[in-house]
């Protein structure tokens, strides 16, 4: 589950956290139900590059730019229309660099698997026809954060970890199965409060930084401190704590 622009982000210092005030417990977003599974899995591997609407516009876009990388717009119909279904879903299983494209577009094949796969390139090629017409309300609803909660904690996990970890953190990611079968490993599941309780702010700090190869866990569970920076993992530990129902532990 490599992330395409660790490279191209500058290397984040890891600080530790502080004591923090309890956040209060919260359900987890409900509106994960109601996205279709294309469409979930889209938000998880496309998203953070081309945007949530394919507009080219995801939190990473503007760095890539600064790399002389434009990241293409999936909303331009022209450009779809000349790629066709079957270009499209080349460029998703075989990645950039297999087809004549920027290598900084990961291969997904072996992450989500053919079926999947297709499901990501029928939604990239509605998303012309979408435009406005998007229900941009209900894309808001499952990216927003449960209340009481950090802003960016849910729109960092769906970007950064749903994929595995699924879209309510249940361990039950696109990728998690195909994770299973191949290498044995499941995601874990992050609203278990059990395992949350036996871990600090600053544990869940260090391995989404560094990630499972340097904390002793494994090694798929990829590090995230060149992509984030220590707020945004301060985010999304508070945001664990949320789905968890557990206090924060510095």
């Amino acid at each position: 589950m490599r992330r395409m622009v660790r490279v191209l982000l500058a290397l984040a210092a890891i600080v530790g956290l502080h004591a923090a005030s309890t956040l209060r417990a919260a359900e987890p977003p409900t509106a994960a139900a109601k996205l279709p599974r294309a469409q979930q899995a889209y938000l998880a591997y496309c998203g953070m590059c081309h945007g949530p609407r394919g507009a080219g516009d995801g939190e990473v876009a503007a760095a890539l730019k600064r790399s002389n990388i434009i990241v293409p717009r999936l909303d331009d119909a022209a450009r779809l229309e000349k790629l066709g279904r079957a270009g499209v879903l080349r460029i998703i299983t075989a990645g950039g660099a297999h087809v004549g494209r920027s290598n900084v577009m990961p291969e997904w094949g072996g992450l989500v698997g053919a079926g999947l796969a297709g499901g990501l390139a029928d939604h990239v090629m509605s998303l012309p026809a979408q435009g406005p017409g998007l229900p941009a309300a209900t894309l808001q609803r499952y990216l927003k954060s449960p209340p009481g909660g950090p802003e960016q904690g849910r729109s960092i996990y769906v970007y950064r970890c749903s994929a595995c970890h699924g879209p309510t953190g249940k361990g039950d990611g696109p990728s998690s199965d195909l994770l299973l079968r191949k290498h044995g490993v499941r995601p874990r599941d992050l609203t278990d409060a059990r395992f949350a309780r036996t871990k600090s702010d600053q544990e869940l700090f260090a391995v989404i930084s560094l990630g499972g190869g340097h904390t002793g866990r494994s090694v798929y569970m990829p590090a995230s401190a060149n992509d984030l920076t220590p707020a945004q993992i301060k985010d999304l530990v508070a945001y664990l704590r949320q789905i968890s129902k557990t206090a924060s532990k510095p």
